[in-house]
């Protein structure tokens, strides 16, 4: 139906309403009165009159392309009250209904890197309540184009002196992978054979939002990262066992009104593929995300074990064995959050973060024993199967409040965890004789069932308060708590008379209690010559203790125990910065931190890996105090920066990896956790990042570093000293093709590094990827890993009773593809224009905000 004849009939419709109400139209002008009484009548009856519209295209006044995005704002003609607007769409139209049909307005479109645009427009019944007012035209600021792109060039890396931030979404290599991918990629993080990731040689804090979490990095999809913030030398406002630093991962969210989300499917070799769908819908009062993904994949990888047993420089004999190793992993991640916004300064966050996976391994081992002159003396094989599961609940309850002093706030933080897990290993061992037959007691077989469960609380309150512009005052508390427990029942089986035996030295069932309270203070504010200072203090109460329930045997550790232990509760950080211009700042942190011992470490029980090596947890390893101290220089220039970090850790009783010889069999190396005397590493560590012809970014990162190391005293055997140089070095290169494609190289590089009793073996690999965007809704994007099938891990161990080789890689070369499908719609009143469908026509219109 024509809108200018609904508009009369409604008209109409309040004449006779009136008239049968003895009013009619006002008497005494005839027909010349009639449209100023009818403007009368309008505005009287105003609120169920929002009938009016006005609409069009905003283009690029140099190239006629459409803006997306824009901003469109319509306000009334003499005053800044807000009647209506939103965002241009991807063809550059904008509607702003629901208007007053009558009256004068300002409209004002703006945009970033555009002159703001400002037009009047009157609404005059009836001929022109629903007006197009064609193609507006928006002129571009030169002056912020330039400052625009500087941001952009800057946006992929960026540095300053207290923490590193790697946005993800510049990553094409990562879409579809997981965030253990992503770290790969960054700049000083190095991840090892056994997907653990580490900063200047030490294992970092994975945080998520600026929590802890249980999640490890292959559990977290790389596509709900919006970016990594590598943090080297964590203030006291984060936990104290932060030792190696924090990256702390922070998930995407929808900041925009209106609705948004993505599907992205991925496919490649070795039998890989996976999907993700997400969405965002956002209106007052609320902001509602769901998520869900999934992962599979194959990995055949090849390794081996060379092994010398000395005695005193003779050769006793050798041994050799060979890897074929298959995995086969399938991974789920689903989320939901919601935040209601209570009002403009107080939020409430309740989220849920579910994780199940299961893990499937076959290890088949060739083996060989031969004599001093290299004769084989026996052999044979073994196969190592394994199947693992797990599924993981995170529950967070979280209220943040604001202040109107710019800055202040107060957020609560209540957390609960709970995982549960199992698995199915079986080691069937065939020893042989030099002519292939079974040697007695062969075949040798050996099951291990086991099942686990935990649940974790965690309580956080922290509280900001900028008291001056320039100082700020920063308190908080936190308690930890977490229960875990695990059943391992081990056997070994008979050929000779059909039966299972229990292995009493490899069963085991533990519970482990582990307790952390948590209080802080920091201060900071600005001295003489304009010098930045930030002095806290952190008190952390720590309690550890191990159950071994089917032995009768506990450990425990408690700081501090007494007044005399207090300073191993205490951990103070200093940091100063100074600025010289707009370019260049100078800083210097220095904190005191602490290590305890994680449960793989503690544990004493065995973990066999092959016929030549077991490993096992120490129950008394102690805590390890580490002091960390840092002195970073940043050079900001037109296009890019230049940062220099040079830093030295002192550890005391450092917990470290040891191999000696069993005292049951010489031949064979038990590998565990010792508290050596001390440990001395210091580098100096360059990241430069240069914008090329606008279309080539290099970031590469140098970092070369001195180690010492004292493993201590273990089984009678003498300490030993390790020290040497080392370094690595990264290199990422992003070139933007035509057709809206980009091409992404990453190169990284690890020399031989000093471990004790030996060397870890050089590392190196590079990976290409190339991504193509379509109408920014479409990406797609081709991967290579590995291109040269190269990245291989592993260790060299040398001492006056055996030497050593060990190569081992997580995963082989792969070619993955994938296609992601972005969808969206920023509309600030999706919900209540359906209702007003339904029969409220008072949305969006009179002075509200309503858009």
């Amino acid at each position: 139906m024509n809108k200018h004849f609904l508009y009369i009939i409604i008209l109409f419709s309040v004449y006779f309403s009136k008239a049968q109400m003895g009013g009619g139209w006002p008497s005494g002008g005839g027909n010349s009165g009639s449209m100023g009484d009818m403007s009368k009548l309008i505005k009287g009856g105003g609120k169920n009159l929002n009938i009016a519209r006005m609409y069009g295209k905003i283009l690029d006044a140099k190239t006629n392309k459409p803006v997306e995005f824009a901003s469109v704002a319509l306000f009334w003609f003499n005053k800044d009250s807000l009647i209506g607007g939103g965002m241009t769409k991807e063809n550059g139209d904008f509607a702003i209904e629901n208007l007053p049909p009558y009256g004068g307005y300002r409209l004002k479109v703006s945009f970033i890197g555009y002159k703001n645009f400002e037009t009047k427009v009157y609404i005059v019944p009836p001929n022109k309540i629903d007006q197009d007012l064609g193609d507006l035209k928006l002129e571009q600021d030169e002056k912020m184009l330039k400052e625009v792109e500087v941001t952009t060039e800057k946006a992929a890396f960026v540095m300053s002196v207290d923490r590193k931030i790697y946005n993800v979404d510049k990553d094409i290599s990562v879409r579809g992978g997981t965030a253990l991918d992503i770290m790969k990629n960054i700049p000083t993080i190095t991840v090892d054979g056994e997907g653990n990731a580490t900063l200047r040689e030490s294992t970092v804090q994975i945080y998520v939002d600026g929590r802890p979490t249980t999640l490890t990095l292959q559990q977290i999809p790389a596509d709900q990262i919006d970016r990594v913030e590598v943090i080297s030398n964590p203030s006291v406002k984060f936990a104290a066992n932060t030792t190696g630093g924090i990256l702390n991962i922070v998930l995407k969210k929808n900041s925009k009104p209106g609705y948004n989300g993505m599907l992205m499917g991925n496919i490649g070799t070795s039998d890989r593929y996976g999907g993700m769908g997400t969405i965002s819908v956002k209106e007052q009062p609320f902001n509602v995300s769901l998520m869900y993904t999934y992962n599979s994949q194959m990995n055949y990888n090849t390794g081996f074990t060379k092994r010398t047993d000395l005695y005193k420089g003779t050769v006793l004999d050798y041994f050799n064995q060979d890897n074929l190793t298959t995995m086969a992993n399938h991974f789920q991640f689903g989320r939901i959050g919601i935040d209601y916004f209570i009002n403009n300064r107080n939020t409430i966050t309740i989220s849920e973060n579910i994780v199940a996976g299961n893990f499937n391994t076959s290890d088949v081992q060739n083996f060989d024993f031969l004599d001093k002159n290299s004769a084989k003396v026996n052999g044979g094989f073994r196969i190592n199967n394994s199947q693992s599961w797990f599924q993981n609940y995170t529950s967070q309850l979280l209220y943040k409040k604001t202040f109107p002093k710019v800055g202040k706030e107060l957020t609560v933080d209540v957390n609960h965890n709970y995982g549960v897990g199992g698995n199915n290993y079986q080691y069937n061992t065939h020893n042989k004789d030099i002519n292939g037959n079974d040697l007695p007691f062969s075949p040798d077989l050996q099951n291990n069932l086991g099942n686990s469960n935990s649940n974790q609380f965690v309580f956080q309150m922290d509280y900001v308060n900028p008291i001056t512009e320039k100082s700020k005052l920063e308190l908080g508390l936190r308690s930890f708590y977490k229960n875990s427990l695990n059943d391992n029942y081990t056997t070994n089986y008979s050929y000779a008379t059909s039966s299972n035996t229990k292995d009493t030295i490899l069963s085991n069932k533990y519970i482990i209690d582990d307790v952390v309270n948590a209080a802080y203070i920091n201060y900071s504010n600005y001295t003489f010559w304009n010098i930045g200072y930030m002095a806290g203090l952190r008190f952390e109460q720590s309690f550890f203790k191990g159950n071994l329930a089917d032995k009768n045997k506990t450990f425990q550790y408690i700081y501090p125990g007494d007044l005399n232990t207090i300073q191993n509760s205490l951990f103070p950080a200093i940091f100063l910065t100074k600025k010289f211009g707009s370019k260049h700042e100078v800083q210097f942190n220095i904190s005191r931190k602490i290590d305890r011992p994680n449960f793989f470490q503690a544990m004493p029980f065995v973990m066999f890996s092959d016929k030549k090596n077991y490993r096992i947890g120490n129950p008394l390893l102690k805590p390890e105090f580490i002091n960390i101290v840092e002195i970073n220089y940043n050079n900001m220039f037109e296009k890019g920066n230049w940062l220099v970090s040079a830093y030295g850790r002192y550890s005391e009783q450092p917990i470290t990896n040891i191999a000696y010889q069993s005292a049951f069999d010489s031949t064979v190396l038990v590998n565990t956790f010792v508290n050596g005397q001390n440990s001395i590493r210091y580098g100096l560590e360059n990241t430069i990042r240069r914008t090329f012809f606008k279309k080539l970014t290099a970031t590469a990162n140098f970092d070369v570093f001195y180690v010492y190391l004292t493993s201590g005293i273990i089984n009678n055997q003498p300490s030993t000293v390790s020290q040497g140089w080392s370094y690595k070095g990264k290199l990422n290169l992003s070139y933007s093709l035509p057709w809206q494609m980009t091409l992404q190289i990453n190169g990284n590089y690890e020399a031989p590094k000093v471990i004790i009793n030996g060397t870890g073996r050089e590392q190196y690999f590079m990976d290409i990827s190339l991504s193509k965007m379509v109408s920014t809704k479409w990406v797609f994007n081709l991967n290579v890993s590995d291109v040269f099938n190269t990245k291989f891990m592993g260790t060299h161990l040398a001492t006056d009773y055996y030497t050593q080789d060990l190569s081992r890689r997580r995963e082989m070369r792969y070619v993955k593809f994938s296609v992601t499908y972005l969808f969206g719609k920023i509309d600030v009143s999706i919900f209540k224009r359906r209702n007003q469908k339904g029969g409220n026509p008072n949305m969006g219109g009179g002075d509200g905000l309503d858009f």
